[in-house]
């Protein structure tokens, strides 16, 4: 089932149902919510730039040991840290699947994306005691597979919620022991134990929704919208070969970008047709200005909105900037924005320590430290709010020598 925006015009609300087949609590109504809460963040110009600013504050800085590899496929610790922000920054929440030894010490890691996840049916107390793992299970993810793996009771991969303390006992009522012991998965969501995460863009998601219609109705103007739009009227039938070759030809003489912007009425007499067989039932160059103007100003809307959700100082969006910026007010925007993500940083530091302090890694803490601002960007601030300033005075030149 491929993304269409247009299915998808409003949302209010966002269930936790029980699907009884799968033996899943579903995320949305058709299970579909995250991928498609993905798939409109990457289509939004406002949004997108929102979720990776802030997921670049919440990665913070360099820190002791970020090179350590802890995983077969060469992952690092710093490349953990990155993704998990990363799923963080959109649903504040994030997931690492966990691979232990006979003796219950972790010695390899796996980020899992919260999107690909599912509770499994809450037991009496509505909690979960497993995760899920599907690739596809809305049936609308962005990979496109030649074999399409529909999701089936049968084929979800079930792993046990991360309790380290448990690991022995699971490894020895897994049939098989150590060799099929999927290991644990750390599950956290600001939401709860067993509750799905609430995005920061799930309340104002239809402004989410309107920043990416705004953008295809801002190309559709800026392509077509200043051509008029007619109407042709004919006495052929739609279905006569001569109307189809006849709005062909029309269509390549205003050119690709015009197509659309003639209506045809077919089958009409010649007393209805009268003397205009072409009439023009709108001026596109008048018409499309006041669109353009209306989508800058939704565009701007939408913008201030999403940004507001993420309490982004407005330097830093890049809003509102009818001037440069100056290092200092740059630096007071960094300040207030790693202010706002520090219960993020923290949330993930501390979660990623549990880990590491049951591992087999060297590396048995980290310490997420504040994004700093570099000096080439504080210069950079300054130049722009400079702009043209009056150029600086030359160095005194060196005095010449006594020409003999």
């Amino acid at each position: 089932m491929g993304f269409k925006i247009e299915r998808h015009v409003e949302l209010t609300q966002v269930t936790t149902r029980q699907d009884t087949s799968l033996g899943i609590m579903r995320w949305g109504e058709t299970n579909s919510f995250p991928k498609t809460l993905e798939n409109l963040v990457e289509q939004s110009p406002s949004a997108k730039p929102a979720v990776a600013r802030t997921a670049k504050f919440l990665k913070g800085t360099s820190f002791k040991g970020e090179d350590e590899v802890i995983n077969p496929q060469g992952l690092t610790l710093k490349r953990l840290v990155s993704i998990v922000a990363d799923d963080y920054a959109l649903f504040d929440a994030f997931a690492i699947q966990c691979n232990y030894n006979i003796a219950g010490k972790i010695v390899s890691v796996n980020p899992m994306r919260i999107s690909d996840l599912r509770f499994n049916q809450f037991d009496e107390l509505g909690f979960a005691s497993k995760i899920g793992y599907h690739e596809n299970f809305g049936r609308n993810s962005n990979i496109q597979r030649t074999v399409s793996n529909v999701v089936t009771r049968g084929n979800i991969r079930w792993i046990d919620r991360f309790n380290p303390n448990t690991v022995e006992t699971q490894i020895k009522n897994t049939d098989g022991g150590i060799d099929n012991y999927k290991g644990q998965i750390l599950y956290h969501s600001e939401a709860g134990h067993s509750s799905y995460p609430i995005s920061k863009l799930q309340a104002p998601i239809n402004f989410v929704l309107a920043d990416v219609e705004n953008s295809i109705l801002a190309r559709k103007e800026s392509s077509t919208g200043f051509i008029s739009s007619y109407i042709l009227k004919t006495t052929l039938q739609s279905t006569d070969p001569n109307l189809e070759a006849m709005e062909i030809a029309l269509e390549e003489a205003q050119g690709a970008r015009g197509t659309g912007k003639i209506i045809t009425l077919s089958g009409m007499s010649p007393e209805d047709i009268k003397a205009t067989v072409l009439e023009e039932i709108g001026s596109g160059a008048s018409g499309a200005g006041a669109i353009i103007d209306s989508v800058r100003k939704g565009y701007e809307l939408c913008q201030k909105v999403i940004n507001g959700v993420y309490l982004i100082p407005p330097i830093l969006a890049g809003a509102d900037q009818k001037v440069g910026f100056s290092a200092p007010d740059l630096k007071s925007a960094y300040y207030v924005f790693n202010s706002q993500t520090e219960s993020g940083r923290e949330a993930i530091e501390t979660e990623i320590n549990r880990i590491l302090s049951n591992s087999v890694f060297k590396t048995k803490k980290i310490k997420l430290e504040k994004l700093v601002l570099d000096d080439d960007e504080a210069v950079f601030g300054t130049a722009a709010q400079q702009g043209a300033a009056k150029p600086t005075e030359k160095s005194p030149e060196k005095p010449k020598k006594d020409e003999k």
